[in-house]
């Protein structure tokens, strides 16, 4: 048996191959080929792919389907790891949550034709990148200045975008004018910032006429934050998550907020796409609070009418007023009307336990919208969605049939409980041949904790339990948006990213995966199984992009790009390359930056042709790659023929409290040989569980027993599923599998809810405390201070961490209204707990 890293170390230090990129002191890009200008301009673009144009949106169209249909390159018997796998990286500025974006044979000027991807980061930067080769942007825009900055998330108190909040939702191109659209969130000073709908020339990265536009907003409606009658568009609190859309001209933009942090609510606005006049105006709460689109970074959905189609989450929907004007854990199918510069909600769909989810923070709107192309049967015009119940739900979507709101039985065509993990994704669409069965219309899933799942719609219904799924990889939150490429209905093949690993900090790598989309049980490969492949460190809700040939990934570092080997052979020295660029806490660069069209090379690395054990060769730059051989390992001890044999095979832990650990469970190891000893190597054992104990010698004589104890020690909520393995030189490594649950810490107020009764206006009221335990074997700690909805008011807070075991903090809340009425509010809570935030009722009345 040959020891893998022993061996990948010996073929390192034979060839050991270095990609630079970088910029030189004067600021200009550098080329990591080392070629100028004007010979990187001959060198050829690779052709297109039959029929494919390019990928303008995210999820590839307005349905949201994810499906590119026009890829012959890459196929089921292609796409394995021998013959596939990362082909280089291109260094970025921030974390990339946007799809990358594809357009092949763009003229760049002075530059010559490429094919072209396009990126959008978190540090307000956008990039223009070959998408056939290795080198330093084509372009490269940054929407910063002196004195300006990305958002800092500590600001708002927020640890869901991390450390600094810029370009979150994916951009929309129009190709026909050759438009980028890409909206901007910054930081100009203290306690002021600005949102911005940036159109950028797709060949410059300049930004075109009437270009950028502040981003603001203002509807009617008699919300908590209402002034005078008037909600207006906080660019601080709302955030642009949804990808943007592009239909009949009119760029359109949606929001949610940062960490639920109140008062927010959802809005649409829709902006021209050749003046950015402002022609759309739609808040989903105009009476209430939330509401937010969020999606999971996916885009309103637009049909053929182009009208618009979204899902909700938490918030206000209120049956006692009509009609109704909020819509909290609603599907909308909203029209366009540009005279009343509004969208007139056509039909809507909101499930009868719609108070439930509110209370308990399981939002409708966790997932994405995806509209069916037409299906046969009497419901021809069909959408699906699921929130973090992981219910999917199959709504009709035409004017009249949605289902409205039944308090006692919801309307919609179909519901499947429980049939996914919780839904911070949105489900992929593909029509293609299933061996020995034909053509079949199939949706693909993949849940929070759960496994890559297909489902079969036949007739306009969901058949369940789904035909297909693999029950070997289980996704942990988030959970992927899956993708599908195909040649028609031929060589599907289902792309997914495992993002599991993004927190907590130091994030862990993100794993490409893919898999046969006409069987799932067939993983054709996954970036885990070569270091060479490690794509770079994971980021939430990322969606990988499939297009001639390239599947392209944002991380947190790098753009990394897929495909074939040349010959289609894995080239037998890959050492890994990591890409580290340096940005600036405070990066100085012009509102409208200068492109240059023709980039100084000036930075050319050296590297030793025969590294020593372990060589280093760092190119003096802004980004610097590294790559390092591994360290000559220790010997293998000679195989032997024998076997070990665990009891149990497999452990299913309780459910735990995330930061805490779980009484130890018991594997007894047994060398099953009658005259043969065993040497052992190291044990490991999968995130989430710990070796508690090991009382296993080094050698294991024939016909001997041990020990070991293992335990769960959950790091994230939701289920998880994991290995023991025992590496020795015995004939097998003996593997013992391990699952288990992560659940939040419990927290108990008391009570939950105050009543001030009735109080004069313009008088204070005494304060009524809200005591909080941790009833818990975790600490709970707090994100942000608790909230009170005017004219309630926290007066004092005792609450940063609370300690395990019974940990105890007070909150003290007063009321004082100015004017007489009945008031209800909200204290909210954003803590660690389960069920965060939490809401508790606040009542009084003044005269």
């Amino acid at each position: 048996m040959i020891d893998r890293s022993w061996w990948t170390w010996v073929l390192g230090a034979a060839v050991f191959v270095a990609v630079f990129s970088g910029v030189d002191s004067r600021g200009n890009a550098a080329h990591a080929d080392g070629r100028s200008p004007a010979a990187r301009k001959h060198v050829a673009v690779r052709a297109v792919e039959p029929g494919f144009t390019g990928t303008f949106e995210y999820r590839n169209d307005n349905f949201r389907t994810g499906q590119n249909l026009n890829e012959s390159v890459l196929t089921p018997s292609n796409v394995t790891a021998s013959k596939f796998g990362l082909q280089f990286t291109d260094p970025i500025d921030g974390e990339e949550y946007a799809q990358p974006l594809y357009v092949p044979s763009v003229s760049i000027p002075g530059q010559g034709t490429h094919n072209v991807v396009y990126v959008a980061t978190e540090n307000d930067s956008v990039y223009a990148f070959d998408a056939d080769a290795a080198g330093p942007a084509l372009w490269h825009t940054s929407f910063l200045s002196t004195g300006v900055t990305a958002m800092p998330s500590s600001d708002i108190g927020c640890g869901d975008l991390t450390p600094i909040i810029g370009i979150t939702a994916t951009p929309v191109i129009d190709s026909s004018t050759g438009t980028l659209y890409v909206v901007s969130k910054v930081k100009l000073g203290p306690g002021s910032y600005q949102q911005q709908l940036h159109a950028l020339d797709i060949t410059t990265g300049l930004e075109r006429a009437h270009s950028p536009v502040t981003i603001t907003a203002s509807v009617p409606g008699n919300a908590s934050d209402a002034v005078n009658g008037v909600i207006t568009f906080n660019p601080f609190k709302q955030q642009d998550r949804p990808a943007l859309t592009l239909a009949n001209g009119i760029v359109y933009l949606s929001f949610a907020s940062h960490c639920d942090i109140g008062p927010y609510h959802g809005w649409i606005l829709g902006y021209n796409e050749t003046t950015l006049a402002q022609e759309i105006v739609y808040n989903t709460t105009p009476n209430g609070s939330e509401g937010g689109i969020w999606e999971s970074g996916c885009g309103p959905g637009v049909d053929t009418n182009g009208d618009l189609y979204v899902i909700t989450g938490n918030g206000t929907f209120d049956t006692s007023v009509t009609p109704i004007a909020d819509f909290g854990d609603s599907f909308l199918r909203l029209t366009p009307e540009i005279a009343t510069m509004s969208l007139m909600l056509d039909d809507y769909f909101t499930p009868s336990d719609e108070l439930y989810l509110s209370q308990n923070d399981y939002d409708m709107g966790a997932g994405g919208s995806l509209l069916l192309p037409d299906q046969p049967g009497p419901n021809p015009h069909l959408m699906v969605g699921a929130g973090k119940l992981g219910n999917i739900y199959l709504v009709n979507r035409d004017i009249g049939s949605m289902g409205e709101f039944n308090a006692t039985t919801d309307m919609m065509v179909q519901e499947l409980d429980s049939a996914v993990g919780g839904m911070f994704s949105t489900p992929a669409y593909w029509q293609g041949n299933v061996p020995g069965v034909g053509l079949q219309n199939m949706i693909y899933t993949i849940g929070n904790s759960d496994v890559p799942k297909m489902w079969v719609i036949s007739n306009g219904m969901i058949q369940s339990p789904p035909a297909s799924k693999n029950p070997n990889d289980v996704f942990n939150y988030p959970g992927p948006s899956p993708v599908i490429s195909a040649n028609g209905t031929t060589d599907g093949i289902l792309w997914a990213i495992n993002a599991q690993a993004w927190r907590p900090a130091p994030s862990g790598p993100a794993i490409l995966y893919a898999f046969d989309a006409t069987n799932l049980t067939t993983e054709l490969y996954n970036s885990s199984q070569f270091s060479a492949d490690n794509p770079g460190p994971a980021v939430k809700f990322s969606v990988p992009t499939v297009a001639n040939g390239s599947v392209y990934m944002g991380t947190q570092t790098q753009l990394a790009v897929f495909g074939l080997f040349p010959d289609g052979i894995r080239p037998t020295a890959t050492p890994t390359v990591t890409a580290t660029p340096t940005v600036s806490a405070t990066p100085t660069v012009t509102a409208t930056p200068t492109v240059s069209a023709t980039p100084t090379v000036s930075a050319t690395p050296t590297a030793s042709a025969t590294p020593t054990a372990s060589p280093t060769a760092t190119a003096t730059a802004t980004a610097t790659r590294t790559a390092t051989a591994t360290s000559t390992p220790t010997s293998t001890p000679t195989p032997v023929t024998a076997k070990l044999k665990a009891k149990p095979k497999s452990i299913s832990f309780s459910n735990e409290v995330v930061g805490a650990q779980s009484k130890t469970a018991k594997i007894e190891l047994t060398n099953t040989s009658a005259g043969t000893s065993v040497t052992l190597g190291q044990m490991t054992v999968s995130d989430g569980f710990v070796i508690a104990s090991n009382a296993c010698p080094t050698v294991m004589l024939a016909g001997s027993s041990c020990a070991i104890e293992v335990a769960f020690a959950p790091t994230v909520k939701g289920k998880q599923e994991g290995k023991l393995q025992v590496n020795s030189n015995a004939e097998l490594a003996m593997i013992v599998k391990l699952k288990g649950k992560g659940v939040a810490p419990k927290l108990t107020i008391d009570p939950k809810s105050l009543n001030f009764g009735t109080q004069s206006s313009g008088s204070v009221s005494a304060a009524e405390n809200i005591k909080l335990t941790d009833d818990s074997p975790a600490p709970i700690s707090f994100s942000s201070a608790p909230a009170a909805t005017p004219p309630f008011n926290v007066t004092a807070n005792t609450c940063d961490t609370l300690a395990a075991n019974g940990g105890t903090c007070t909150i003290s809340v007063e009321f004082a209204p100015n004017k007489s009425g009945k008031y209800n509010g909200t204290l909210e809570l954003q803590d660690s707990a389960a069920k965060s935030p939490q809401h508790l009722k606040l009542t009084g009345s003044s005269n």
